[in-house]
């Protein structure tokens, strides 16, 4: 399933210690990656705020489609997956809440 920058999708998020459950994630790479080397990168969704420093929460005002709970991108959990690892296509997230996104996973990890 062809995916972009910027969708929301349900993948089976591989966590570190190994395990997979199903989750909803961010495309945060470019659709360019995805033509050139057959993958994309995601970060993680969750209903979980754990660790705000880390997060960025999610409003339905930010997504064309709402999401059905209070939601936070895990701005510290990115991870490389393929087509074949994409369950569903659930919304996309616009442009202006998409950058925001992006400097905060930048300010987390580097």
């Amino acid at each position: 399933m062809k995916v972009h920058q910027r969708d929301i999708i349900e993948v089976n998020y591989l966590f570190p210690d190994g395990t997979t459950k199903p989750h909803m994630a961010i495309v945060v790479s470019n659709d360019e990656l995805q033509e050139t080397e057959d993958f994309f990168y995601i970060a993680m969704i969750s209903s979980k705020n754990y660790n705000p420093q880390y997060t960025y929460p999610l409003d339905n005002e930010m997504l064309t489609k709402p999401l059905s709970k209070k939601s936070y991108v895990i701005c510290q959990l990115i991870g490389g997956y393929t087509e074949r690892d994409v369950v569903k296509i659930c919304s996309r997230i616009k442009s202006p809440a998409f950058q925001e996104v992006i400097e905060k996973i930048k300010q987390t990890i580097f």
